[in-house]
């Protein structure tokens, strides 16, 4: 038997520090990233000839983004339209599909699915939800799809707010529950099971693995990895945040067979047409704010960035600016936070749809060393050249307005150290506001 194990798509997903504007008037940038990602699966999916096609398609979870926690906020309706129109071509293709909950994309209060819908339409589609494991918690009755067609017995685990268990007092009711779910299993057919959750933060019971099931097919692990050598995690369907980093998205195909060991495993790639960029850069107490910008526009211009926008192919970045960083008249993170996404996402001068940057952590005072390795202590700021770094900040920063009020940025940096060095002789002479003279 083969069998499609994806999980995590995300659907609607829409990340906030992108450019602004909503593409084609339907969708907002990188939301549709993950609409594609769907889509590629599904194209896979129905172009395989069909002595390779799966039998069925397990999908562990979180198949739209919203709602979520406290995000109430429904599918996106372009969302729920790829959802009808990939579930019909599954349907032309006779290629059932499981769905069990995630945490995202079922309400917390109303008693129903954001996918309930698809199963009255699509009589392929077989849909398990948060409330049909409470359902089946609270009965003590199992809960499976049987395909006799294809000798297969399919046990399904939602999501369940674990620790919200502990405050009803149920947590031995859960376990029992698992136990019920795992004692199930038809020795006479392929078991599979299906699981939304993590052992490691209480959403999924550790005895759930511990059932003789041919496969378990995993979901809410954004990384792709074998938990055992019949339980899986595929992953997600495309970067949901940057803590997913240098994983592998796509999906995993499963061949299995009745009586065998162990199944087969084997991974597929969902490739994503853009880049996606992950760069520290290291600040100094000493970095004025032009210079962190200098450091930051280097490591994009390394990567070819520095061309024209084009959204099909624009990037994904996220900078994260490591060291301490003192307060001082020479650094303020907001105006470099500003000017940069100002840079990556408004102007068309960098080819970036995102656009995140990490600030470093914040000390009153940093310790820094002199030339010769002395450390050097209580420094607020230090500027070795006011007047040059003055005007390379001013220009930096503020060209198109000093251009605007027609300002000469050589006199500004002028009276800028001017005023900087008076300052120094006033705090040596006297008490603040004090003139000697």
């Amino acid at each position: 038997m083969k069998i499609a194990h994806i999980s995590d798509t995300h659907l609607g997903r829409r990340p906030k520090q992108t450019r602004p504007g909503i593409i084609n008037q339907e969708i907002r940038p990188i939301e549709d990233d993950f609409y594609s990602a769907w889509i590629k699966f599904v194209e896979q999916i129905i172009d395989t000839p069909s002595n390779s096609q799966p039998d069925v398609i397990l999908h562990c979870g979180d198949f739209f983004d919203t709602p979520a926690g406290y995000d109430p906020s429904p599918p996106p309706e372009y969302a729920r339209k790829v959802a009808a129109m990939t579930f019909k071509q599954l349907h032309d293709a006779h290629i059932p599909l499981v769905i069990i909950d995630g945490n995202h994309g079922r309400y917390m209060e109303y008693r129903s699915s954001t996918l309930s819908i698809f199963p009255v339409a699509f009589d392929n589609i077989h849909l398990y939800t948060h409330y049909d494991a409470r359902d089946s918690l609270r009965t003590k009755k199992p809960q499976f799809k049987d395909f006799g067609d294809l000798n297969l017995r399919v046990i399904t685990h939602p999501s369940i707010e674990t620790r919200a268990l502990s405050t009803i007092g149920a947590e031995q009711t859960y376990k029992d529950w698992i136990q019920i779910q795992n004692r199930s299993i038809n020795p006479n057919m392929i078991n599979l099971a299906m699981g939304h959750g993590m052992i490691e933060n209480s959403s999924l019971h550790p005895d759930f693995l511990k059932g003789n099931y041919d496969y378990i097919a995993l979901g809410d692990d954004h990384k792709m990895h074998k938990v055992t050598n019949r339980a899986w995690y595929s992953g997600s369907t495309e970067l949901w945040s940057f803590n997913e980093f240098n994983t592998e998205k796509g999906y995993l195909m499963v061949d299995v067979e009745h009586g065998k060991a162990f199944p087969k495993v084997t991974s597929k790639k969902i490739q994503s047409s853009r880049k996606i960029i992950c760069e520290n850069v290291e600040v100094f107490p000493q970095d004025a704010n032009s210079e962190i910008i200098r450091k930051v526009k280097s490591v994009l211009d390394s990567y070819g960035l520095n061309v024209r926008y084009e959204y099909s192919t624009a990037a994904r970045v996220k900078i994260i600016l490591k060291g301490e960083k003192t307060y001082g008249d020479s650094f303020n993170i907001g105006e470099v936070e500003s000017f940069l996404r100002k840079l990556a996402l408004d102007s068309n001068d960098y080819n970036i749809v995102e656009f995140i940057l990490d600030r470093p952590a914040y000390t009153e005072y940093a310790h820094v060393k002199d030339n010769q390795g002395e450390e050097i202590e209580y420094v607020e700021y230090l500027i070795e050249d006011p007047e040059k770094e003055f005007k390379d900040y001013v220009t930096t920063t503020r060209n198109e307005e000093l251009k605007k009020q027609r300002l000469n940025p050589d006199l500004l940096a002028k009276i800028f150290a001017k005023v900087l060095t008076h300052h120094d002789d006033d705090e040596d002479n006297g008490p603040e506001g004090c003139d000697n003279n």
